[in-house]
């Protein structure tokens, strides 16, 4: 067989000869010169082949495809789709669509250049807080076209945007007394709301965790709450019920007050809803569905403005209960445990084993500690 002079090898980074070839196959009926690119053959007779083949399909008509980078993202979604969360799935879909696919979706993945991808980061520089997290997930599509062997080059990786410089991050939390006037002012609202935010600041729980809790998950014999699982969203966006952030399994101790609280809440929204069970969400919405996690957000905002308080986010309550419980005397260990960290420590997660007692003390201190 001839040799092909188009014909060339390359190297892969694990030291592995390739070969591949650009070929000119004429041109259209408009005088548009038509080239593709081929490569990843193993051998120089599966190039010479393909390079053959390539110029009798065009002779009887056949053009070749060039993909979009829309077309090879949509090839990469599909195995990444099995790798995450459907949560995860959903938002990386809704980062794609709202700002990659706009800037670079439409263009021949073979034809993007270092400049269209550094006209794109600077768009996202100018738009976005996260803009690297964004060049990061384009990056993603481009490293899956090389390992198809679309293209020997990912053109993103050699844009380096400035890193925006952060706002000095201010970890905010209530003090005890802030705590409590914040509590003050949530008995004034409806009891829904007061039992919710009574819950997040006594247990430290998630704010999605908090509304996917079902009526059985609550002892009140045993002073217990069971946390198990969290509201997030399917892939489609759609809420549902699904284990908690580190799918852990925690059991946690709850004071008589918030229990009573969530009593008077249990009596009302057995009228409201006439058909409650054991299985029923604790603080389901308006039509006994599963409630938006922004809800959260909702009813701290709109008290913190009512009532002249500080500005802090739910997930900040969850922050102040971990802080008022180290300062009421709780070891980092008895913490994490409450909150539900995943972060390893072989001292504290083999060899200490989390008895009923050391959980019973941490949250006795605590709940002299707060007096309320």
């Amino acid at each position: 067989m001839a040799k092909i002079k188009a014909i060339k090898s390359y190297k892969l980074v694990s030291g592995e000869t390739r070969y591949k070839f650009k070929i000119y196959l004429g041109t259209t009926s408009t005088g548009k010169r038509i080239e593709t690119t081929r490569r990843g053959f193993k051998t120089i007779t599966a190039a010479t082949n393909e390079y053959l083949r390539l110029k009798i399909k065009f002779k009887e008509g056949y053009r070749p495809e060039k993909k979009t980078f829309s077309d090879i993202y949509n090839e990469w979604l599909s195995i990444y789709r099995k790798s995450v969360k459907p949560s995860t799935y959903h938002k990386t879909k809704q980062l794609f669509h709202d700002h990659i696919l706009p800037c670079l979706g439409h263009i021949k993945i073979q034809s993007i250049t270092y400049k269209h991808c550094e006209n794109a980061a600077y768009i996202w520089y100018d738009q976005l807080k996260k803009h690297k997290t964004v060049e990061h997930y384009a990056a993603k599509v481009f490293d899956y076209a090389m390992k198809l062997d679309v293209i020997e080059r990912n053109p993103m990786k050699a844009v380096t945007t400035p890193i925006k410089k952060q706002k000095e991050s201010t970890k905010d939390y209530y003090s005890r007394e802030e705590l409590i006037e914040f509590l003050e002012a949530t008995k004034n609202e409806d009891i829904k709301k007061y039992a919710y935010l009574r819950l997040l600041c006594y247990t430290g729980i998630r704010r999605g965790e908090g509304f996917a809790l079902q009526w059985s998950d609550i002892n009140f014999d045993k002073k217990e709450i069971t946390i198990n699982k969290a509201v997030t969203y399917d892939e489609n966006g759609k809420l549902i019920i699904s284990s908690t952030k580190t799918s852990d399994h925690r059991l946690l101790k709850i004071d008589d007050r918030t229990l009573e609280i969530l009593n008077e809440w249990k009596t009302i929204q057995s009228v409201l809803h006439y058909n409650l069970s054991s299985y029923s969400l604790v603080f389901s919405d308006k039509k006994n569905n599963i409630t938006y996690p922004s809800k959260a957000w909702d009813w701290c905002n709109n008290i913190q403005e009512k009532y002249k308080l500080k500005k802090i986010s739910p997930h900040d309550l969850r922050r102040t209960h971990a802080t008022m419980y180290y300062i009421s005397g709780a070891t980092p260990y008895e913490i994490k445990k409450r909150l539900g960290h995943s972060f390893k420590d072989i001292t504290s997660d083999v060899y200490i084993i989390e008895t009923d007692e050391i959980k019973t003390n941490a949250f006795k201190n605590f709940i002299q500690y707060m007096n309320y």
